[in-house]
């Protein structure tokens, strides 16, 4: 309508369906450089795509490869009043499990509980097949749980403080010798992720506020995989930020689940969630509905079981 008036639009986002539904031309950006400027009409979504991050992308797919491994997280019953309630749960070593539901699910709450941050009103958590009793994060983390939460500016990083401190921030004590932080073993930690998850940054000493959401999320994990996990849940881990960033947090998961690590990935995206699980539990209204093999499940399943299906 406003384009009907006469308004010129400069429309800002990585969101390829909507570039491509209300666009007349497109211009891209990579690495503060102006990359070049197509008719919407005349391109597709590849080629942006290699403009926007240098290559083709290659598409999600669910991986073949051995999930089974020994059950890490086992949940009977778990509820909390209000929000969820009887979630019976299995996640495996090597495994990615994805959760997906309409939002007001409980799929976030359920993270949370995971993590100490709710207390159960009923039902078990159980560790390595040991239960588990959660007063606070700080027994989460100790068991070997770790949260990538979905508002990362708001939950995940202190923005004010550098890649290396938002990095170490969940290992002090690692990190100290006589009660003062040791910035030789607080950088040693931040090189380390920063080369293993590709951190584009000019210096351990740049401020997280002046990152790219890619990058700032890249920063979240790295703080959480420093903490050695056994579980690692990701609460849309891609949200917000551009296609090649996602493509490489989607390899990452994939990377952790093959090397030992159990992993719940809690998504709004049904591609991503299909793509990058070995099993699916899909959640309506405080219920867990349906669990699917990824191999298998067809986006008709998902809907179903999201929406009050059967």
């Amino acid at each position: 309508d406003l384009k009907a008036a006469g308004v010129g639009i400069v429309y800002i986002s990585h969101r390829m369906d909507e570039i491509f539904e209300i666009s007349d031309r497109i211009s891209v950006l990579r690495d503060g450089q102006y990359r070049g400027t197509v008719d919407t009409a005349a391109t597709d979504e590849d080629t942006v795509t290699r403009m926007m991050i240098g290559r083709s992308l290659e598409k999600v797919h669910y991986s073949e490869r051995d999930a089974e491994g020994d059950i890490v997280l086992e949940t009977r019953g778990l509820t909390v009043a209000g929000l969820f309630e009887e979630i019976d749960l299995e996640v495996r070593k090597h495994e990615i499990m994805g959760m997906y539901g309409l939002v007001g699910a409980g799929r976030s709450e359920l993270a949370e509980t995971l993590f100490g941050l709710r207390a159960p009103t009923s039902g078990e958590i159980l560790l390595n097949g040991r239960p588990l009793l959660l007063a606070s994060p700080i027994d989460a983390i100790a068991a070997g749980i770790a949260l990538v939460p979905e508002d990362r500016k708001g939950q995940g990083l202190v923005l004010g403080m550098s890649c290396r401190d938002n990095i170490t921030l969940a290992l002090l004590e690692e990190v100290a010798k006589g009660g003062w932080l040791d910035t030789a073993k607080e950088t040693a930690v931040y090189d380390k992720y920063q080369k293993s998850l590709a951190i584009k940054s000019p210096s351990f000493a740049q401020t997280v506020l002046n990152l790219s959401g890619g990058n700032q999320q890249k920063i979240v994990i790295g703080k959480w995989l420093a903490t050695r996990p056994r579980l690692l849940i990701l609460d849309e881990p891609t949200r917000g930020i551009d296609v090649g960033s996602k493509a490489e947090i989607h390899n990452l998961i994939r990377d952790l689940a093959v090397e030992s690590h159990a992993v719940i990935v809690i998504s709004s995206e049904m591609p991503e969630v299909m793509g990058v699980s070995d099993r699916i539990t899909a959640m309506y209204n405080g219920r867990a509905t349906a669990t699917f093999d990824a191999r298998t499940v067809t986006e008709d399943n998902l809907i179903e079981a999201i929406t009050g299906g059967h």
